[in-house]
């Protein structure tokens, strides 16, 4: 073999494995975007966690997740979110959340609020057992945020809880 056909066939293998970790990143960040899904019980708690790691925005980005509640029996449900945070990148006081349930706004404000001052949002919502119902938290850095902003990340997890009315 010459050292030609050895150069192709090295540059080959390297965009081969180039082409192969981008695949990885494409499918690891259209994992992170797919919706979780909670099986509501009629009876008792329901309880679900909805991980968040490496958040990572620049301004005027934003980021949307989405967790469909399936039900046994349609009524009303009162539907508790509690945001745990894992580890403390410095973006959560960048960042804004706006949380929906259905087509209704539930929640607006700040990242930092919800994670630091250990508020738990709770509302009564209507689930019914034909259709599913999404709740979707949406993480938004203003195109007001500067510098200041370079480099941090957010971890945490949103606790879910679903009972009965």
């Amino acid at each position: 073999m010459t050292n030609r056909n050895k150069n192709i066939m090295i540059v080959a293998l390297l965009l081969l494995a180039a082409m192969a970790v981008i695949l990885g990143v494409f499918l690891w960040q259209a994992k992170q975007n797919f919706p979780e899904n909670i099986k509501v019980r009629e009876d008792g708690v329901t309880e679900g966690i909805l991980a968040v790691r490496d958040l990572r925005l620049h301004p005027a980005e934003s980021r949307e997740y989405s967790v469909d509640l399936f039900c046994e029996a349609s009524g009303s449900y009162y539907i508790s979110l509690d945001y745990e945070e894992k580890k403390n990148g410095g973006m959560k006081s960048f960042v804004d959340v706006t949380v929906k349930f259905g087509d209704s706004v539930v929640y607006e404000g700040n990242l930092a609020t919800l994670m630091d001052a250990d508020i738990q949002l709770q509302f009564l919502g209507e689930l019914h057992a034909t259709d599913p119902t999404t709740i979707s938290i949406c993480y938004e850095m203003p195109i007001e945020v500067g510098n200041e902003a370079q480099r941090t990340y957010a971890d945490f997890d949103v606790h879910f809880e679903i009972k009965k009315a």
